[in-house]
């Protein structure tokens, strides 16, 4: 049991760790399925750079987003995102559930459900409105999204609403003979920003460096949030948790090994006068050790796998992200031939003091 506890800790380590660290090499898990984001602090825009994406080919995907604020959803103040495809699907990172695609539907992050106790599927009150009328509206919860850090931070990883620019609109233009102005208002004042997903290889690259460059002032690369570099640079609890349960194990079966010598005396004892030369004695113990070692593996390691993916999604998805683990198969066949070489390495001493018994003397004990 002292085994198997040890393997399964560590493999479960090593998935939760390679998990991470896949997490934090891949943007689009962490709400950026994008290449290039412009505009991102609510600057003013170029109209002519739309044209230029909508005209280069290596370009597979546009999201234009006119702006963002805090909205009363449920009645806590929510940082949303209003979005357009223009090409493609929207580019926000998907967890659970699919993108707003209507005038009525909305994503939240996963910290924002927990805030206002919703989830895919329930119906949320939107409250908005402008020149101090204010009108609910009824949407309902489509998604779970993973939200870039955009908007002044008005969004980030887990924390943020998605609606479509005619919803926010809706939203905030009551309704009456000043709807239609307000909606033009909205329009001509929409200050926000555009995504753009490229091609993957150099034609892409050559067209992400040619808009870096012609719109430098602007135009921004996807960056890992600061909070999940910090926890990836901090968390050391799990790392911490499997060595101390290697060592427990590494004991255990130390404990074993000693003990079962020390009660088998008179069977070893047996066993050279029968013929057992010394190498065989120590063979004897090792393979005791290498069995006790196996049966950790064989149950272990399945199980830490297991648990090692169970815990991780349940991580990502509380913290906000995509939940996709990462298995390291090479990283775990290197455990488990640690495991066994270190098993062998503790029979070493057992079988030494196997070695050195006297068959006339362990023959004469009672």
């Amino acid at each position: 049991m002292g085994t198997v506890l040890a393997v399964l800790a560590l493999c479960a380590t090593v998935v939760f760790g390679a998990s991470l660290s896949h997490l934090t090499a891949t943007p689009e898990l962490y709400g950026d399925p994008f290449q290039l984001s412009f505009n991102p602090d609510g600057g003013p825009s170029d109209p002519a750079l739309l044209t230029s994406l909508e005209h280069e080919r290596a370009v597979t995907g546009i999201t234009t987003w006119p702006g963002g604020g805090d909205i009363t959803i449920n009645k806590v103040q929510v940082g949303t995102i209003a979005a357009m495809a223009v090409r493609g699907q929207l580019l926000f990172s998907l967890v659970h559930g699919h993108l707003p695609s209507s005038d009525d539907q909305i994503g939240l992050g996963a910290t924002t459900m927990r805030q206002i106790d919703a989830h895919v599927g329930s119906v949320v009150t939107l409250s908005g409105g402008s020149n101090g009328k204010q009108r609910s509206l009824r949407f309902r919860v489509v998604s779970q999204v993973s939200f870039p850090v955009m908007a002044g931070q008005i969004v980030s990883l887990g924390t943020g609403a998605l609606i479509t620019t005619a919803g926010l609109e809706n939203a905030t233009c009551p309704l009456g003979p000043q709807q239609a102005v307000c909606q033009r208002q909205f329009v001509e004042q929409s200050n926000g920003g555009i995504l753009a997903s490229f091609v993957a290889g150099p034609r892409g690259q050559a067209a992400i460096k040619h808009y870096l460059n012609t719109y430098s002032s602007i135009a921004t690369q996807p960056t890992t949030p600061t909070s999940l570099i910090n926890f990836g640079e901090a968390v050391n609890f799990p790392l911490i948790f499997g060595k101390m349960l290697a060592v427990f194990g590494a004991a255990t079966l130390a404990h074993l090994l000693v003990v079962s010598v020390s009660r088998r005396r008179r069977e070893i004892g047996l066993l050279k006068v029968l013929g057992f030369v010394n190498a065989q004695v120590t063979s004897a113990v090792a393979w005791q050790a290498t069995t006790v070692a196996l049966v950790g593996i064989i149950v272990g390691v399945p199980l830490g796998v297991v648990l090692g993916r169970v815990i991780w999604d349940a991580f990502s998805d509380n913290l906000g992200a995509v939940p996709v683990s990462a298995v390291p198969i090479l990283l775990i066949g290197g455990l488990v031939a640690g495991v066994l070489v270190v098993a062998n390495l503790i029979a070493a001493a057992p079988a030494v003091m196997a070695r050195r018994s006297k068959p006339s003397d362990l023959m004469r004990e009672p």
